[in-house]
């Protein structure tokens, strides 16, 4: 029993002696975490961004491929209106220039219209004839 109590106390004895000369080693450990205790706060914010984060990725991986599904039925679209469009521009252009060729037609017959009024307005028998019509 003696030197179960002797074996046990020089196991106690080193143990304690190990401590004390870790704590050299603890205290150095000890001042280099300290800085780090002052980002913990930090820490947690970036917890809560990365969670948003992450919840924005799912989101994003769930919707992207809708998207793209949509965005190859606009292109398949467009590549279809391609063409027509290109036929409307030329028709644009072919239907400017009958505009100005109407536009240069209806200039004289304008004035000649407008003579051609003035010239009724003078007949005898214009009075009689617009007090005879209903209006």
């Amino acid at each position: 029993m003696l030197r179960t109590v002797l074996n046990l106390t020089t196991r106690v004895a080193g143990g304690l002696v190990a401590g004390v000369a870790a704590l050299p080693r603890i205290a150095d450990a000890l001042d280099r975490l300290t800085p780090l205790a002052d980002a913990l706060p930090q820490v947690g914010e970036l917890r809560g961004t990365l969670e948003r984060l992450e919840r924005l990725a799912t989101f994003l991986a769930e919707e992207l491929p809708e998207a793209l599904h949509q965005m190859e039925a606009v292109h398949a679209q467009l590549v279809e209106l391609a063409p027509k469009i290109t036929a409307l521009a030329g028709t644009t252009g072919q239907l400017d220039e009958s505009i100005r060729v109407l536009a240069a037609a209806l200039g004289p017959l304008q004035g000649t219209t407008e003579r051609l009024g003035r010239l009724v307005d003078r007949l005898p028998d214009r009075r009689r004839r617009n007090q005879a019509l209903p209006g």
